[in-house]
C-alpha cells in the first residue's frame, strides 16, 4: 500500500448470509438452517448449539465496501454484526421457526474439535473510521432470506 500509494483494505467477514445463498453447514449456516427447515431435511447440531456467533446480513457487509469506497481510510477492517446481531445457533433455528411457522428437525452430535463457544467481531474501527455498523437485525434478514428460500424451492431439490 505504502509503495505504491494504494487505498486498500482487508475486511474480515463473519457470519455473512442473505438470499441467494446455498449455505453449508460451516459457512453459511443460517441459510443452511433456513433452507433445511423449510424443505424438511434434519439440522444436525455439533455440540451443545448454545455457541455464539454474530451474524451480518449481505446489504450491511456491501454498505460496508460502500463506505470504504467513499472514505477510502487504508486498514484492516472487522466487518460482521458485532454484539448487536450476536445469536446463538439454538436460537436463530428458533427464530427461524417462528418466523417460518415450521418446525425444524434438529439432532445432535459431539462437539467438533476447535469450534468456538462464542465468536462476535469488534467493529468500533470500521464504526470510527468507516461510519458504519450494520442495520438489518436478525429477524428482518431471516425474514428476508426465509422468503427467498420460499420462493424458489425448485433450486434445493435433490438430484
Amino acid at each position: 500500500m505504502d509503495t505504491y500509494g494504494l487505498k486498500a483494505a482487508v475486511f474480515r467477514l463473519t457470519g455473512l448470509y442473505g438470499p441467494k445463498q446455498f449455505g453449508g453447514e460451516d459457512h453459511g449456516w443460517v441459510a443452511n438452517f433456513t433452507i433445511r427447515t423449510i424443505l424438511g431435511r434434519p439440522i444436525t447440531i455439533y455440540g451443545t448449539g448454545k455457541q455464539v456467533r454474530d451474524i451480518l446480513y449481505v446489504a450491511d457487509a456491501v454498505e460496508a465496501f460502500n463506505r470504504f469506497h467513499q472514505a477510502a481510510k487504508p486498514g484492516i477492517y472487522n466487518i460482521g454484526g458485532g454484539l448487536e446481531t450476536m445469536i446463538s445457533l439454538i436460537e436463530c433455528i428458533r427464530l427461524i421457526e417462528e418466523i417460518t411457522g415450521l418446525k425444524a428437525s434438529i439432532s445432535f452430535g459431539g462437539e467438533r474439535k476447535g469450534d468456538l463457544k462464542y465468536f462476535v467481531c469488534d467493529i468500533a474501527k470500521a464504526r470510527k473510521f468507516l461510519d458504519w455498523k450494520p442495520k438489518v437485525k436478525p429477524r428482518e434478514g431471516i425474514r428476508k432470506l426465509a422468503e427467498w428460500v420460499k420462493a424458489n424451492k425448485r433450486l434445493f431439490q435433490e438430484v
